[in-house]
């Protein structure tokens, strides 16, 4: 009876110990499909976007024909355009700016009193919005962090009844910027 007893027992320690061998090797056989890359910007991702690399600086009337986009389209206007990261932002061998590219511009004006606005882009890939090759657009306070007015975030790939897409879409071939 005890040789019995001893005979089972051995049998369930070594079917376990089988079984716990496959269940380590499956584990390590099964992959996780990867999410695909995804950039989301947050109230600290302009933060300090004046010094960044300026790319250019535009004055008078903006010669894409913005009219009111980024306010103050007259001769009075000065606009600057940076890029995070400086020269090193480049487009990939198909054109497309990388994931996580990051645009700011800054538009002031002295007509009519005088005023600012700032206005910025994110690549954020993953099918954020296919139709506007992943760009995400915002409206930035002074200070780089996201404008909310009367509780909306004012970000999105269609902010502003997708006043931004649209003109943007007018370049693109160019990965929807006009500067670079």
């Amino acid at each position: 009876m005890k040789k019995t007893i001893l005979t089972t027992v051995a049998g369930a320690a070594l079917l376990l110990i089988s079984l716990q061998s496959c269940k380590k090797e499956k584990a390590t056989t099964t992959t996780t499909p990867q999410p695909n890359p995804e950039y989301i910007a947050d109230n600290n991702s302009f933060k300090g976007f004046e010094g960044w690399h300026l790319h250019t600086t535009k004055n008078g009337v903006d010669p894409a024909n913005l009219g009111p986009a980024h306010a103050g389209d007259d001769s009075t206007s000065v606009r600057k355009v940076y890029f995070e990261g400086g020269h090193g932002v480049t487009r990939s061998n198909n054109g497309q700016f990388p994931i996580g590219t990051l645009v700011s511009k800054i538009t002031t004006w002295n007509s009519g009193g005088g005023g600012s606005m700032i206005t910025a882009m994110a690549k954020r890939g993953n099918g954020f919005d296919p139709s506007g090759n992943d760009w995400e657009y915002f409206v930035l306070n002074a200070d780089g962090s996201i404008v909310v007015d009367n509780g909306t975030t004012m970000r999105g790939a269609n902010i502003m009844n997708s006043a931004c897409k649209n003109c943007h879409a007018k370049v693109k071939n160019n990965d929807y910027i006009f500067t670079k």
